[in-house]
């Protein structure tokens, strides 16, 4: 059994009066990924900043393995001991590769015989044995992010914590590091929490995904998102992407209800006989495996229903996923028995249906 190695409790952390997090509980679990996914400014990497304990809380509490994390008390500099943290775009020290991955063993006062040994070791994880006496400005920005990750491994920590660490590098080094982070799980018990916008990256290292919207936990996958103000007109919820295209939204009204549909050459269009109302401005979510693929519209009043072509395919794990253009951009996650059985290919017209009770509303 997989012991729990931090324990979030009514989390809450403001910047200027405004919310960046709020997570009521959350449990990470020694030898597990977990992905930190959401847009920007949703609060993936001021969770981490939480989790490192560079960053206090504006209320609630965080635990590690059992002890919380207070940040003016002596015991945050043994918990940090046992946290590392690698930052989107890190900095080296101007000298040696050696001399960087050596830092921390160096203020924990390691000798120079076993320093060098775990730097050569570090190094050789990351892929890059014989860097030793290379310079840090003669480094690529892939080479120097995996430098960065030597530097974080060579202290073996029990948690490592990693922002984007595959954005803004080639390929090459990208899938050097996805392979390493996988190692890193196969081989040791350490807990690795990393934020990604690659939902791609996510699904294939993670073991759970952690979505973030406005610094809140939330349920679906933090992909077809969409953001506007949310119309009532009849007792009926819905929110217009454009003049062409209408989501309904689940309401407690009961009766018929006016199926979502895109409008324009594909469609009929939709219209309310009248405005009863606006909200505020809103976001929407549909998680991707809640979109069913199919080649008729959706009979049901209580569902969305658009046509649409599809734009993209890629096989992630046991999923394939789609992208399918029905004005906007719509992606769809299907088990990939249910992807051969359909015959789905790049540019073919489909339906995509999701029931109205599948679009989560977060206001702003």
């Amino acid at each position: 059994m997989n012991e729990t190695i931090f324990r979030i409790e009514n989390l809450t952390k403001y910047y200027d009066d405004k919310l960046s997090l709020d997570v009521p509980h959350l449990e990470l679990e020694t030898g597990k990924i977990y992905a930190v996914v959401g847009p920007n400014g949703a609060g993936k990497t001021t969770l981490l900043n939480v989790l490192a304990g560079l960053d206090k809380p504006t209320d609630g509490m965080v635990f590690f393995q059992g002890q919380m994390i207070d940040c003016k008390s002596n015991i945050i500099t043994d918990i940090r001991r046992h946290i590392t943290m690698v930052m989107q775009d890190p900095m080296l020290f101007h000298t040696t590769v050696e001399k960087n991955v050596a830092y921390g063993l160096r203020v924990r006062s390691m000798d120079k015989k076993a320093r060098n040994e775990k730097v050569i070791e570090a190094l050789k994880m990351v892929g890059l044995s014989g860097f030793e006496k290379r310079k840090a400005y003669q480094l690529s920005a892939g080479e120097t992010r995996r430098v960065a990750l030597a530097r974080a491994l060579v202290l073996n920590p029990k948690v490592l914590l990693l922002d984007e660490p595959t954005a803004n590098i080639d390929r090459q080094n990208a899938e050097v590091i996805e392979k390493l982070i996988q190692k890193i799980k196969s081989e040791q018990q350490t807990v690795i929490v990393m934020t990604t916008h690659d939902l791609s990256q996510a699904y294939r290292l993670a073991d759970k995904i952690i979505s973030l919207l406005l610094g809140r936990v939330i349920e679906s996958s933090p992909e077809n998102i969409f953001s506007g103000k949310i119309e009532e007109s009849n007792g009926f919820k819905q929110m217009s992407l454009s003049p062409s295209l209408k989501i309904l939204i689940k309401t407690e009204k009961k009766g018929n209800v006016p199926k979502g549909e895109a409008v324009g050459e594909r469609s009929e269009a939709v219209r309310p006989e009248q405005s009863e109302g606006t909200t505020a401005r809103s976001h929407i979510c549909i998680d991707p495996k809640d979109i069913h693929i199919s080649n008729q519209p959706g009979e049901s009043n209580s569902c969305n229903s658009f046509l649409g072509e599809i734009t993209s395919i890629t096989a992630e794990k046991e999923l394939v996923r789609l992208k399918i253009d029905v004005g906007v951009e719509f992606i769809a996650l299907l088990p990939k028995q249910d992807f051969h059985k359909m015959n789905l290919n790049i540019g073919k017209q489909t339906y995509i249906t999701f029931k109205t009770s599948d679009v989560h509303v977060f206001g702003n």
